[in-house]
């Protein structure tokens, strides 16, 4: 008998999740799509983002973090004179569900290689307006530590794994459909 990987397992439990929230995200082919697209991101970082700001790491994570995205998204907004949408409470995190957050967060890096060269197609790169996007796509060790760390982890939970995850999917695909006053 084969073994599954985790991340595999993963991937198959929020497949449904995750094409939810592609479509809830959409693509952007002007400028005022990736408005909106940035307003939905900015939402969902800050909400995230403080939430693992609570989190104690377990020893098994060493010195890999996460990196945050909100300070760009921030300075991405500004670039383009938008004020920042209001964004909920921190988004809550408990230690064990931090696996299945994190491997929605950093798996998004994948995306956002495709997303930063469509935001380069509209006038926007690295240095104004898509700075998350540029620092996700340059990334290309976090997400295979992340990996690592997934399949190495114990005690493992799946089924908390994936309950977070789909959290995340849920909350991210939330911030997108929010009403982001979208006028450019």
């Amino acid at each position: 008998m084969l073994h599954e990987s985790r991340r595999h397992r993963l991937r198959a439990l929020t497949t449904d999740a995750h094409a939810e929230f592609d479509a809830s995200v959409g693509g952007f082919e002007a400028a005022v799509d990736y408005v909106r697209y940035l307003k939905g991101q900015y939402v969902f970082r800050h909400a995230i983002e403080a939430g693992l700001a609570r989190v104690a790491w377990p020893a098994a994570f060493d010195d890999w973090r996460f990196r945050p995205l909100a300070p760009l998204l921030s300075a991405d907004l500004a670039d383009l004179g938008i004020a920042p949408p209001p964004v909920p409470p921190a988004f809550p995190v408990a230690p064990p569900d931090l696996l299945g957050v994190l491997y929605v967060l950093e798996g998004s890096t994948l995306g956002a290689r495709v997303l930063h060269r469509r935001a380069a197609d509209i006038g926007f790169d690295g240095r104004f307006g898509a700075r998350h996007l540029a620092a996700q796509a340059e990334d290309r060790d976090s997400w295979p530590a992340l990996l690592a760390i997934i399949e190495a982890f114990e005690p493992f939970e799946m089924e908390r794994t994936v309950n977070a995850a789909l959290a995340a999917f849920a909350a991210a695909g939330a911030a997108f459909e929010r009403p982001l006053d979208v006028v450019a």
